[in-house]
Parts: structure tokens; C-alpha cells; sequence
């Protein structure tokens, strides 16, 4: 006899916070409470009964499962537990309600998985062994190895270094619960470790292609509505029925004028005004948002949402970030950090030896909205950025790894260099690989590079350098042919997602590995731009050999990934743009925004204008122009104040 057992007790801390008011069973999947869909599956095959543990919000798991047991038959049974025991303690106290059941089927409560149930039942009960576990290959963690008579070798191989995921699905008899340890609250792992050791057998079976998603964290939780909304689930009828549901109200949203874009979860009495735009987002039932603005890669858990205030220097923490990190308030020490951003509120959160980083964020701010949309997409390439710990969408708070406080600037130039090489390799990365995958996604990124928009960084260069700081505003007529010819290579240059900001003050460096921050700006424009704003950043004035040296390797790791990189050219004609627009923000920062300190970055800007603009003999006015603005600037300028003691990164160049 075969009974079925669904593991359903956890907190899902790792879903946090929207886990914090329900239960990880009654979280909806596609629309449809994860219970649901498990017992769903469970109960088509050829089981006599189905245990479900709980303990975290237990009585509303029990609650949910004698509706289920009410509305389809389903002979559902609940083991609730006083306290967590684990899947081995678990396991051990709910087969007491199957007194007569010889093997148990056990699934994750929070894993989605395509396959025949059935096979794995055959291919146990065939093998006589003591165990058979689902195993995934060459996704996840990979933790797990098996040797090819089908025995399992090791469970606790290091992420990675295994061939084999476990799926969080198995069958086993009920007599291997004798192998589990004698404390309260042990792992299955634990007793299927000691039956090999004791001569039995633990075989892994693999489930080959078919999908499979562990739902445990947020980011795998939005991702899996995407790629299930793209899968056929053969095997799955429903979740397949919840697919056509879900693309229904999609398509209820769209006609409504809202776009979507990105993986979508959508539940029942959804509102969202017009002209909103949801990306990556899972909406529970009755969600109603008030403004149509960028949600992304966030869980609404429903009800109605106001728009969060300005964010002041007074904001604190919403309660949820302590409780999702498993603080007391009154432990963490909030501390204000120096850099604040357009519209963001930057705090240090520290307790014992953790800390992280909280952010508060302005919503109106599309790119503010976008930040851990595009943290998550880079990360996915492989490109190191800090880690989103937690996000509060519903009120625009953004908990990530505290990176410390050394940026790429504090840094002596042996190790500049070494961190360059970092992040010539990283941003080759998101140049070749990233342009395919944000096409795929639709991914929201800011407004693309056009002539409109290098028009602007030209004019916010004339005008508030050449005219507000040097006086000159006709110097700019004898290089405007140039410029003109300048602006035409830039868009002709494939279009692909650059940081737009890649300068030292946002290459953050942790245990000497280089970290991108602040790409909230990302756009599609041309590679070259971001190796401009790196190798001729005015904060830092590289020497030539630097600059070539890391210019040669970005373009050969451009060609190791399979694509052909800039010409030199167009890097020259990149750094020129890129410094008409911070040459224009210096001005526009010290003379308009009182911001003195911006003042001590307008020679070096120009010395790099000059540089650039002198690589090779085509742009020989603006080269003169360059060195001319150089010269006054020399001469017009006040002595700069010292500002030994400060830091770039103590300030936000807009």
C-alpha cells in the first residue's frame, strides 16, 4: 500500500516577507494555493491516503486542507506539529496517521514538478530499495552525486561540485524511518545516509528535461511563473488549467491598458490603473494598486496600495525588514550612510557580526523602480552586483549585501588595475550576453541612446561648462562639424545594455572582487560608452598604458564570448561623449546645485577631454577645444579647497 505525504510545516523564511502573513502552503502559485496544486498530483495516482504536516500558521494549513478535502474528496489528512521537526521528524510523526501504508510518497510542498508521479512508483517499487529520490541534472544547487548503477554517492557534495539536484520529491518504505537519528527534528538525508551505510538501497532516478522549480526564494518564485507560462506540463493538468486562467487575466490587464512584461502572477480582483506597468511581479488576490506606475520583481500580497511618501532623512525602516532578517529593532543599529541618490535613502543595518544595506526608494522615479529588476537580471549573467537580500515593492525598500565601505578609488593603482581587469571582463559580460536576454525579457530599462539624447549631453556640456563656468558659449561652433560626425558613429554602433554610469565611484571592491553598483540608469547604447566612462574618468585620470592595456582585454574577452568588439576609434569618440555630459554636470552641480565639491573635478575632466580627444589626428578641433578650455580654466578658476578627506563615493553626480 502506498500512501502520500506532503511537506508543508516551514516558514519559508527564504520567501520573506511576503511568507510573513501566509503560510508557505497557501501561497499561490499561477493563481492557485501551492497545497492545492501538490495534493492535485498526489491524489491522481494510486495513493490510499494524503498526509499534510504543518506548524507555521498551522491552523490555516489544517483550515485549507479540510476545504479540500470538502470541495474534491480528496482523503487528505493533517499532522500538525507543536514545533518545526524537520522533513525526518516530520515524516516520522505524520506515517503514525498511516498505520498500514508500506512505502510514502513525499513532496515539497513548494516544489513544482513535471513528471509521471507514477514511473517513480514503478521504478521503486521494482527496485526493492529503501529509497528512491527524484533527482534534477545540472540545475540547482547540484549537491548530489550517483554512481551509474543508479545508487546515490553523496548528498552533501558543495554547490555546484555535484551532477545532481535533489528535487524535493521521493518515495520511500516505511521501515527506513529507522535510520533516523533519535534527536527531534533530523533531516530525511540524515536516515537515507545511514541505510547506505547499513547495506541498503538509496537510488536517485532522474527526471531528464522535464521542468522542475524549487519556489523557495523570491526571484525563483516570480521566474517560475515566466517559464511555466512557456511550458507544456504534460503531466500537470492543474496547473495547465491555472495557465489558461492566467493568461486570461493577463490579457483582462493589457486590454485595460496596463503593460506587462516579465514573468506575471496574477490572482482574482486585481486592479491596476491605466498606464501602470508591471515587470517580474506576482499579485495575490485583491491587490489594488493606486498609481500607474513600474512595479518590478516584487510580491503584492494584496490589498490596497497607497504610493509611499517622499523619501526624508527621517524614513526608517518598515517593520518587516527586521522581521524577515530575524531582528529585533531595538538590537539593529541604523546607521545613515554618506552617498544618497535622486530620490533613494541609503542606511547601514547592523547587528552583531551582519550587516546589510537598507535602501528607501522614490517609485516615481522609474529607474529607482527598476533597480533590483535589473540587480537580479545581472546577477543571472554572472555579473557581480550586490546581492537583493530582501524587497518591499509595496513600499519601495530595498534590503542588499553590505559590501563595506572601499570603492574602486580607495584603492592604490596596482590594485585599480587588477579591479579593472574585473570589470572589463564583467561588463564584456553584459555587453555580448546581456543584450540577447533583455530582448527576451523586455526587460525595463531607461530610454536608449538616440541623437535626442547625445544632443542633450552635448547642449548640458555647452551650457553649463562652456557657458557657465568658462564664458565661451561660441567656442563651440568651430567643432560642431566635428561633433556632428562624432554622433554619427555612435549610432551606428549596435545597440546593446550598458551601465551608463561605470565610473570608479560605482565599482564597489569586497574581499578584491569588483562589484557594479548604482545601474539603476541602464539603457541600450553603445558598448563603447561605458569603457569610456571607465577609462577616462575624471575622478581618477589614468595614465595611457592603463588605459590601452584594459581596452585590449575588454575587447578580447568581447571576442572570447563569440562577438566582435569596438574599434579604437569608437572608444575615443564614446569618452568624449560621455565627458561633454560630466564635464556639463560638474558645472551644473557647483554653480546651479551649490555643490562646491564637484568644482575640483573640472581640470582633470578636461585633461581627460584632451586626452580623448587626441588619441588619433580626426578631431583636431575638438582637441583644440579641449586644450583651450583647459588653459582657461587653469587660469579662471578659484584655487580648489582641499578635499583630501572626502571620498567620490561620498557624493552622487547626477
Amino acid at each position: 500500500m502506498i500512501d502520500g505525504f506532503i511537506l508543508a510545516a516551514g516558514e519559508g523564511r527564504r520567501l520573506r516577507p511576503a511568507s510573513l502573513s501566509c503560510p508557505k502552503a497557501l501561497v499561490p502559485f499561477c493563481g492557485v494555493p501551492l497545497l492545492e496544486l501538490i495534493a492535485s498530483q498526489l491524489t491522481r495516482l494510486t495513493v490510499n491516503r494524503v498526509v499534510v504536516n504543518c506548524c507555521y500558521h498551522g491552523d490555516r494549513v489544517a483550515e485549507a486542507t479540510a476545504r479540500l478535502r470538502d470541495v474534491f474528496g480528496w482523503n487528505l489528512l493533517v499532522s500538525q506539529e507543536d514545533r518545526l521537526l524537520n522533513t525526518g521528524g516530520g515524516i516520522r510523526q505524520g506515517v503514525e496517521l498511516l498505520p498500514h501504508g508500506e512505502h510514502v510518497l513525499v513532496h515539497n510542498v513548494d516544489v513544482i514538478l513535471d513528471v509521471d508521479l507514477q514511473e517513480l512508483i514503478d521504478h521503486h517499487v521494482r527496485s526493492e530499495a529503501a529509497a528512491t529520490l527524484l533527482l534534477v541534472p545540472g540545475r540547482g544547487p547540484q549537491t548530489v552525486d550517483m554512481g551509474p548503477d543508479g545508487i546515490i554517492t553523496d548528498f552533501r557534495r558543495p554547490p555546484g561540485k555535484g551532477r545532481y539536484t535533489f528535487s524535493g520529491v521521493q518515495i520511500l518504505r516505511r521501515d527506513a524511518l529507522q535510520y533516523l537519528p533519535t534527536s527531534q527534528s533530523p533531516s530525511i538525508i540524515e536516515a537515507y545516509e545511514a541505510a547506505l551505510k547499513a547495506g541498503e538501497l538509496v537510488v536517485g532516478m532522474s527526471v531528464g528535461e522535464s521542468y522542475w522549480a524549487d519556489l523557495g526564494t523570491e526571484p525563483s518564485y516570480i521566474r517560475a511563473h515566466a517559464e511555466t507560462a512557456d511550458c507544456p506540463l504534460r503531466r500537470f493538468p492543474r496547473l495547465r488549467q491555472a495557465q489558461g486562467e492566467q493568461a486570461r487575466r493577463r490579457g483582462v490587464l493589457e486590454a485595460g491598458g496596463v503593460r506587462c512584461t516579465g514573468a506575471l502572477g496574477v490572482g482574482e480582483s486585481v486592479s491596476v490603473p491605466a498606464g501602470g506597468h508591471l515587470h517580474n511581479v506576482v499579485l495575490w488576490d485583491k491587490t489594488e494598486f493606486s498609481a500607474p506606475l513600474l512595479y518590478a520583481d516584487g510580491v503584492f500580497v494584496g490589498g490596497r496600495l497607497g504610493v509611499p511618501g517622499p523619501v526624508t532623512m527621517e524614513r526608517k525602516p518598515d517593520p518587516r525588514v527586521f522581521s524577515s532578517l530575524r531582528l529585533s529593532a531595538e538590537d539593529c543599529l541604523v546607521e545613515n550612510l554618506p552617498k544618497q541618490g535622486s530620490g533613494r535613502r541609503y542606511c547601514r543595518l547592523s547587528a552583531g557580526d551582519q550587516s546589510w544595506v537598507w535602501c528607501a526608494y522614490d517609485p516615481h522615479r522609474r529607474e529607482n523602480a527598476s533597480f533590483c529588476a535589473i540587480a537580479n537580471f545581472l546577477e543571472r549573467l554572472s555579473v557581480r552586483v550586490p546581492s537583493i537580500v530582501l524587497h518591499l515593492a509595496d513600499v519601495g525598500e530595498i534590503v542588499s549585501r553590505d559590501l563595506g565601505q572601499h570603492d574602486l578609488q580607495r584603492l592604490h593603482r596596482p590594485q585599480q588595475v587588477a579591479c579593472l581587469h574585473q570589470v572589463a571582463s564583467q561588463i564584456a559580460r553584459l555587453h555580448v550576453l546581456g543584450d540577447k536576454a533583455a530582448r527576451l525579457e523586455e526587460f525595463p530599462l531607461q530610454p536608449g541612446f538616440t541623437k535626442g539624447l547625445y544632443d542633450w549631453e552635448r547642449d548640458y556640456f555647452r551650457e553649463h561648462m562652456l557657458r557657465g563656468v568658462l564664458g565661451v558659449p561660441e567656442w563651440w561652433a568651430d567643432v560642431a562639424g566635428e561633433y556632428c560626425e562624432l554622433r554619427s558613429l555612435l549610432l551606428q554602433q549596435p545597440l546593446v545594455p550598458i551601465h551608463r554610469d561605470l565610473q570608479s565611484a560605482n565599482i564597489m571592491v569586497a574581499e578584491e572582487e569588483a562589484y557594479l553598483i548604482d545601474f539603476q540608469g541602464m539603457r541600450l547604447g553603445c558598448a563603447a560608452y561605458d569603457l569610456g566612462a571607465l577609462l577616462y574618468d575624471p575622478y581618477q585620470g589614468y595614465d595611457r598604458d592603463v588605459r590601452k592595456g584594459i581596452w585590449q582585454y575588454y575587447r578580447g574577452n568581447v571576442e572570447a564570448l563569440g562577438e566582435r568588439p569596438p574599434d579604437d576609434d569608437v572608444l575615443y569618440a564614446a569618452a568624449i561623449q560621455r565627458l561633454l555630459q560630466a564635464l556639463g554636470a560638474y558645472g551644473k552641480l557647483w554653480l546651479q546645485d551649490g555643490l562646491e565639491w564637484y568644482r575640483q573635478f573640472i581640470i582633470p575632466g578636461l585633461e581627460m577631454l584632451a586626452a580623448a580627444s587626441g588619441e588619433n589626428d580626426d578631431r583636431p578641433e575638438m582637441h583644440r577645444l579641449a586644450s583651450r578650455a583647459l588653459e582657461r580654466a587653469r587660469k579662471k578658476l578659484p584655487a580648489s579647497p582641499d578635499h583630501s578627506s572626502s571620498s567620490v563615493s561620498d557624493r552622487q553626480m547626477s
